[in-house]
């Protein structure tokens, strides 16, 4: 894949270095509670784990519930930040776990807030992004998810109780693991082994209407609940992305946006699993987002960071309605990607003999969609760079520092030539455009390049052809970059430049030339001809005239006493 960053080596080597959770840490009275990253954590487990950070790291970790499930269950978010510090800070948002059958996207997320919690203070990275910004993060938004994962590893959707066979009941014939192996298999006919026939679910036939597993528990697929598009989904309370009875319907999708509505992410990312993808909007149509350019440089930066992950427009996978991203930034404006982080292709799911003749189990999603506990790590550190690098995009910030003319006087139909200075405060290099203005008209916009922590002087080249003559105030203005806050500083006034007649370079009458061309011009000119920058003798403001498109040509020479002579005696109207 194409798009290398130059921070991914160093970003890399700085977690591979530094990666390293301190389990049983106490602190006063409080602990944590030793963590294994080689099994799935079940929701309460989760929940211990979140609030023994709350309780040990008080200064960083602050865990709250923004709502409840179907289930009862608390939805609860995790807000990391150096609470001691109370300058203005950027906000950026995780969630995990939209999907029940996608444990791994829990997994990820609750590692990362223990890293965090735990290497504030000794890792530098770390400490300065909780220092400068609130990181919002979601373990998981399907909380009712564990369970229903653990007794059938097909579920994708909610709790929400839904009659899928219209027969009045709900959630009474869900498929059941008969043979205790962990996984819910489907029964085939293989008398034909080129043409298997499907017979039914493992399960029983709890309604007694001879069908098995027509009716299972749940639910609504929360990544089409979303109040964007959401129209266009599936109406079809059996189909797996079934959008709800109307957008927002579910609890957990409502606790999700009463969060964003309260905040002002610019950066956000949901984890997925059963691909190995990053996705950005838009999910419902081909058509490209006005930011697909910013969006692309985003996803090109996470796929370097991620050994080459592919990327690409949802829509591109396949047309979804109603979807997270979509919403984020079709309502919100925030940058919003999901990262689809793990999928085993050489998992085929479990077979064995079936009850009767000639019949076989097949299935089981578990492993296709989640790694082996065995790789539950290091699937996670893979993918542990991307809150860095988008915490590290929330703190972008350009700035005009300074607007510089040698000339005070141009001649009406010549140019100037400014240098203006411009800084890039940020983690990334960044490619904006600055806006010259003379009082509030705009004069060139010019796109500029500059590195991250550095700054930058380039050339704007005010042509006073269209300008009446008068008094100017010059000012630029710094385009925001994406996910910028501070723009206090993007723009910045500094100065005059005085247009006047060509040849009144002197008499200044209130702060502008006296309208007239005279002998004092005249003796001005003379005074630095034939004299160049550098040179004691030097005036800008003689330098009338030049010799490539009305530029100054850096030198008092005889074309510049002849556009004084031309116009000898003249006086403004």
């Amino acid at each position: 894949m194409e798009g290398k960053v130059g921070t991914a080596t160093i970003l890399t080597l700085l977690l591979m270095g530094t990666l390293i959770i301190a389990f049983n840490v106490e602190v006063g009275e409080a602990s944590l509670p030793p963590i294994d990253w080689t099994r799935y954590h079940t929701y309460s487990e989760i929940v211990t784990i979140l609030f023994a950070l709350n309780d040990t790291y008080p200064d960083v970790v602050d865990v709250f519930s923004i709502g409840k499930s179907w289930g009862n269950r608390d939805i609860y978010c995790v807000r990391l930040t150096n609470e001691s510090d109370s300058r203005f800070k950027s906000e950026v948002f995780f969630v995990g776990y939209h999907h029940a059958r996608e444990p791994i996207t829990a997994e990820l997320p609750l590692y990362f807030v223990v890293y965090a919690a735990t290497n504030f203070g000794s890792n530098a990275t770390v400490t300065e992004l909780l220092n400068k910004s609130e990181i919002y993060v979601i373990v998981a938004l399907n909380v009712d998810g564990f369970d229903l994962f653990s007794a059938n590893d097909w579920q994708r959707k909610n709790g929400r109780p839904t009659d899928e066979d219209y027969d009045g009941l709900t959630d009474e014939d869900p498929p059941e693991d008969e043979d205790y192996d962990g996984f819910i298999e489907q029964l085939f006919d293989v008398s034909d082994p080129s043409n298997p026939l499907f017979i039914r679910w493992e399960g029983t036939d709890n309604d007694g209407d001879g069908k098995y597993a027509e009716d299972w528990i749940g639910g609504v697929d929360l990544n089409r609940n979303y109040d964007y598009a959401w129209q266009g989904g599936s109406s079809s309370p059996r189909s797996e992305i079934y959008k709800g009875p109307a957008p927002f319907s579910e609890p957990e999708t409502q606790a999700l946006r009463n969060l964003v509505l309260q905040h002002n992410f610019k950066f956000a990312i949901s984890f997925h699993s059963g691909t190995d993808l990053i996705l950005y909007p838009w999910g419902y149509t081909h058509a490209s987002t006005p930011d697909d350019s910013k969006f692309v440089k985003i996803a090109q930066d996470l796929s370097s960071l991620t050994g080459g992950t592919p990327y690409e427009q949802s829509s591109d996978l396949y047309i979804s309605y109603g979807t997270w991203d979509d919403w984020m930034y079709g309502i919100r404006g925030i940058f919003a990607l999901t990262c689809e982080i793990f999928v085993n292709q050489t998992w085929e799911g479990v077979m064995h003999p079936g009850p009767y003749p000639n019949t076989v189990w097949s299935g089981g999603l578990k492993y296709n969609f989640n790694p082996f506990p065995s790789a539950i790590e290091s699937t996670i550190l893979r993918w542990l760079p991307v809150f860095f690098y988008i915490t590290k995009r929330s703190l972008a910030d350009v700035a005009v520092e300074r607007i510089e003319s040698a000339k005070a006087v141009v001649g009406q139909g010549y140019t100037a030539l400014l240098n203006v200075s411009v800084r890039n405060d940020g983690f990334f290099s960044e490619t904006f455009n600055v806006t010259l203005y003379t009082n509030t008209t705009r004069i060139q916009t010019q796109a500029v390049t500059v590195e991250q922590g550095a700054a930058k002087t380039f050339i704007l080249a005010l042509n006073a052809s269209g300008l009446l003559k008068g008094k100017y105030t010059l000012s630029a203005y710094a385009e925001p970059v994406p996910g910028e806050l501070n723009t206090t500083n993007n723009a910045h006034s500094d100065g005059n430049m005085i247009v006047a007649m060509i040849g009144d370079i002197t008499g200044i009458i209130q702060g502008v030339p006296d309208g007239k061309v005279d002998i004092r011009d005249v003796a001005t000119a003379a005074k630095a001809f034939s004299s160049s920058p550098g040179q004691p003798r030097w005036n800008p403001n003689a330098d009338i005239t030049g010799v490539v498109i009305g530029l100054p040509d850096n030198k008092v020479d005889i074309k510049d006493i002849a556009a004084i002579a031309k116009n000898f005696g003249k006086i403004d109207p």
